[in-house]
């Protein structure tokens, strides 16, 4: 267990200016789950080429999608910008979006992406794959043998099964880590499910017709209108919409939904609540609680907590920071 607690070591080396090394090691660790190396007489070897888009993922996800700063020594974020104005300037979408959306987009052309990957490659392959291994400047220890020639990292058979046993023991350390500074250098909710979560290659979102029903139900006795506009909104026409921006506030709870019609939805995509918006969604929500506090829907606990720790307020004033 020895070579566990060597790669153990380096995550709990890492210092808070960067997020260089938590990315390796995810980056290193799916793909070997995913079983993304060859295997070559006595070695297994995971290209680099294979890792960056990992780590293309996570900070893509992390970056691009929640906005969430890797620290002040953080070179990759410069690439993740210019890939999010290329995305822009090509697709004229200005809201936050997946990372497949921008895969695809990528790939589409594939000098495009190439030359993204390469630009990946040439930062880790002289930075974070050649320093992952020290702990600090007098010690280090070996994990993988690096081929900086052939951009791979080479294990062996039995460091594999070693990482493959160890896979969520080591995924939950990585990620303590990784919000660990996170925390440090940003003011936004729900970290270590966006850390999580920017993992995933598709992005998951609950099922919140339960949500719609219920506003319908208590909020909409005299028919469904939009939130902002107050026009009248057809059962067919309805869409369930964040005040506080999901990719923010990243939750789906009934005090920061809203129905609104989908044109309406579509307008706001990727707009900040205004104050007066706040204090009507707070003022709905009071409502809600009253009508709903005395029935059995489980919602109400929610409305409560929101009410009594002020979550609207709080979230509103870290969203504009």
């Amino acid at each position: 267990m020895s070579y566990i607690k060597d790669f153990i070591k380096i995550i709990q080396s890492v210092e808070n200016d960067n997020t260089y090394k938590t990315a390796w090691a995810h980056a290193i660790l799916e793909c070997i789950n995913h079983e993304e190396y060859e295997i070559q007489g006595d070695a297994y070897i995971i290209y680099h080429y294979e890792l960056v888009q990992k780590v293309m993922k996570y900070y893509w996800n992390q970056i691009g999608f929640f906005k969430l700063s890797q620290g002040p020594s953080s070179i990759l974020e410069a690439r993740i910008d210019e890939i999010d104005k290329d995305f822009k300037d090509n697709m004229k979408i200005y809201y936050p979006v997946w990372y497949d959306k921008v895969e695809t987009f990528l790939k589409r052309n594939p000098i495009r992406f190439e030359r993204q990957v390469k630009k990946f490659i040439t930062i880790v392959n002289k930075g974070v794959a050649a320093k992952f291994e020290k702990i600090d400047s007098k010690t280090k220890v070996e994990i993988y043998e690096l081929d900086t020639k052939l951009k791979c990292l080479r294990f062996t058979e039995n460091q594999i099964n070693l990482l493959k046993e160890n896979t969520y023991l080591l995924n939950d350390i990585i990620d303590f880590k990784w919000v660990e500074i996170l925390e440090e250098n940003n003011k936004a909710p729900n970290i270590i499910k966006k850390v999580q979560g920017s993992k995933e290659y598709r992005f998951k979102r609950q099922n919140l017709i339960k949500y719609r029903n219920v506003l319908l139900e208590y909020c909409h006795l005299e028919g469904s209108k939009d939130f902002f506009t107050e026009e009248p909104v057809n059962i067919s026409d309805i869409s369930l919409e964040h005040v506080i921006p999901y990719d923010f506030i990243y939750t789906c709870d009934i005090w920061n939904l809203i129905i609104v019609s989908k044109e309406t939805a579509k307008k706001r995509r990727g707009k900040v609540p205004s104050q007066q918006d706040i204090e009507k969604l707070n003022k709905r929500n009071e409502d809600l609680y009253n009508a709903i506090k005395n029935t059995h829907l489980k919602v109400r606990f929610d409305l409560e907590k929101a009410q009594e720790e002020h979550l609207i307020n709080r979230y509103f004033i870290d969203l504009k920071g």
